[in-house]
């Protein structure tokens, strides 16, 4: 049975007390509506000043559920089969002073509008990009009681931002409580891996999953553990042309992400002449930071891709 549910009443934290909206049966498809993370607050004709004045962070994230799986019990395993996303036509990305990577190099609020037409935006001046859509949330209430901000991880999922959880991947999520209670939304249409920025592309989508319930594993799922189809990890259009790499060794790889990320800004803003907000925004999306090894004790090599392929 092919079930749908409305975004409202947006769902804004974790809490297992919180009654489903929702019961389907195992084998059941539920198209989830959801929100973009802001929870409908930011609208296609805001602006970096509306976007200062008026977004609430603590509206962050608006998710759509929970929808409980009948006979799920703590200790199963859930098999979420993700069968299609569609966006609505817009997208946003910004930067928050205080938050992402960089925090302390953009004191400022900053906010860019995408247009997203079929599968590609050509929003950014000079840039083409490819859409991957994937909802950056999808969890299973957890065991605690009580109420939770949904922006850390955790065994449960949640905010994993995992861009691979695209349609055609099989998620797999270990059960905590009664019914499981899915939930999900802060869906992105495009997001490189990192997300530095502290967003992806932010849009409202309708997120379709099909459940599978597998009783009492032998072994029960420690964690989150996906299955992604035999594709390109990037949009095959990125491999048509070379990639640029940028690579840092640090101590900290924290700081070797830092200077991956200001090298790939330079770049961008001495080939587009965009200002380095606007940099950054675009590594957001699209530059995908690797860490290339970990045995040079102390030091992390980390190594940023960008592809030659969204130049215009």
């Amino acid at each position: 049975m092919h079930h749908v549910l409305s975004p409202e009443p947006l769902c804004h934290r974790w809490n297992n007390a919180t009654p489903p909206r929702l019961t389907v049966a195992p084998g059941d498809t539920v198209t989830f509506r959801c929100a973009d993370s802001s929870g409908w607050q930011v609208k296609p004709d805001w602006t970096a000043a509306d976007f200062a004045a008026k977004f609430d962070p603590l509206q962050v994230h608006a998710l759509t559920g929970p929808v409980a799986i009948d006979g799920a019990e703590p200790g199963d395993t859930l098999e979420i089969v993700i069968e299609a996303y569609a966006h609505h036509g817009f997208a946003w990305t910004s930067l928050i002073p205080g938050l992402g990577l960089l925090a302390g190099e953009f004191p400022d609020a900053h906010l860019f509008i995408w247009k997203l037409e079929g599968d590609q935006t050509r929003s950014f001046p000079g840039v083409t990009l490819d859409l991957h859509p994937f909802a950056g949330i999808i969890g299973l209430q957890r065991a605690e009681p009580g109420e939770f901000r949904t922006r850390a991880p955790g065994p449960f999922g949640g905010n994993l931002d995992v861009r691979h959880l695209t349609a055609g991947t099989r998620l797999f999520l270990p059960v905590f409580t009664p019914g499981a209670g899915v939930l999900t939304g802060d869906c992105h249409a495009a997001q490189g891996d990192g997300e530095v920025c502290i967003n992806g592309m932010e849009a409202p989508m309708d997120a379709t999953y099909t459940f599978k319930l597998h009783k009492a594993p032998a072994k029960p799922l420690a964690g989150p553990y996906a299955i992604y189809p035999a594709q390109s990890f990037t949009p095959p259009r990125y491999a048509t042309k070379p990639w640029h790499l940028f690579i840092e060794s640090d101590a900290d790889p924290r700081e070797a992400c830092k200077r991956v990320v200001r090298r790939a800004m330079e770049f961008i803003v001495d080939r587009l002449g965009v200002t380095p907000q606007m940099a950054y925004t675009l590594c957001s999306v699209v530059l995908d930071l690797k860490v290339s090894q970990l045995v040079n004790v102390p030091t992390t090599t980390i190594t940023a891709y960008l592809p030659e392929a969204i130049f215009d």
